[in-house]
């Protein structure tokens, strides 16, 4: 079977009667401006607001400007940048080490 025998297939359907219906979180940036942040988690299906610049509304505020946060993605990035800070504090160990060295 080819790549585009794959892509005719019909696709599984999923149970939506049990997703979970996001819940938007406001948050307020320095110039106090409201914007709103939803979490997706890896494998959960989840319902997102349509239009979510129309539908809410914080102190009067209309919220236009919106964030998704991608909880599985989240931890594999930060693991990676911890892994990242920890080689730079080895590697500026190691500089030190060797400028002690040559004084």
């Amino acid at each position: 079977m080819g790549f585009f025998d794959k892509l005719k297939r019909k696709k599984k359907i999923g149970n939506w009667e049990d997703a979970y219906i996001a819940a938007p979180n406001f948050y307020e940036k320095p110039d106090g401006t409201p914007f709103g942040a939803i979490a997706l988690t890896e494998g959960t299906e989840t319902v997102l607001p349509k239009s979510p610049q129309n539908r809410y509304r914080v102190d009067g505020k209309a919220v236009s400007e919106w964030i998704i946060l991608l909880s599985g993605l989240i931890v594999f990035c930060t693991e990676l940048i911890l892994e990242e800070i920890r080689s730079l504090k080895e590697d500026t160990k190691e500089d030190t080490k060797e400028q002690s060295k040559k004084h």
